[in-house]
């Protein structure tokens, strides 16, 4: 019984995720006039030129380079089929995979360069979807099953399961206060994190959770 109850909710929310990334990212593609509002709006709220926070997110936001994220997911991986989680491994490599390659596929469609000011990190290529958003977010979002799935309860879990939702969103900020993003790059990757981590769950939870059911 919860298995269908898990295969409905995540199927209706995939469908949900997509829909939204499709329509965020074509109306970024078409340069629509509330993404503009939307970027002015925010951009007003987050920009600041406090030097203590510039310098922490400016060390941050490189936790989320391409390689690093890469990194991370390697070691994920090899540690998941090291303990013989292969459902776990799979899924985060359906993911990270999915995710990340689908924002470099993504750049190239759509082209947008990045804020015409001076950037405080150095930053190539194409402005949407972000990856590092993208990726903050995808491996959070995967970080997040495996510890609810392998870890005991206890005062860690409850702590790695409240700071992994909110690591991407202090990642995504700091792509906007060091001038190398747009927020509505920063919103589509998210987006597009979500979307496939959503997909991954659709395609993987009859093995993820067939332990978990009570």
């Amino acid at each position: 019984m919860k298995e269908k109850n898990y295969l409905t909710c995540f199927s209706i929310l995939a469908i949900i995720s997509s829909a939204f990334y499709a329509f965020w990212a074509f109306s970024v593609a078409y340069q629509a006039s509330f993404i503009k509002g939307f970027d002015k709006l925010f951009i007003n709220l987050i920009a600041n030129q406090n030097k203590t926070e510039l310098f922490i997110l400016k060390h941050l936001t490189v936790l989320a380079n391409t390689p690093v994220v890469i990194g991370y997911t390697v070691v994920l991986v090899i540690f998941l089929l090291l303990k013989r989680k292969y459902a776990l491994a799979g899924f985060s490599t359906f993911v990270m995979a999915l995710a990340n390659g689908n924002n470099w596929l993504l750049k190239h469609i759509v082209q947008r360069p990045r804020p015409a000011v001076s950037h405080l990190v150095k930053a190539t290529g194409y402005s949407f979807p972000s990856g590092h958003s993208a990726g903050s977010m995808s491996i959070c979002l995967v970080l997040f099953v495996v510890v609810l799935i392998l870890m005991n309860k206890g005062l860690l879990k409850r702590l790695l399961l409240i700071i992994l939702p909110i690591i991407p969103f202090i990642i995504g900020m700091s792509r906007i206060y060091v001038h190398v993003h747009y927020p509505s790059d920063v919103l589509g990757g998210f987006i597009e994190a979500i979307t496939y981590f959503l997909l991954g769950l659709l395609i993987f939870q009859s093995k993820l959770f067939k332990n978990n059911d009570k």
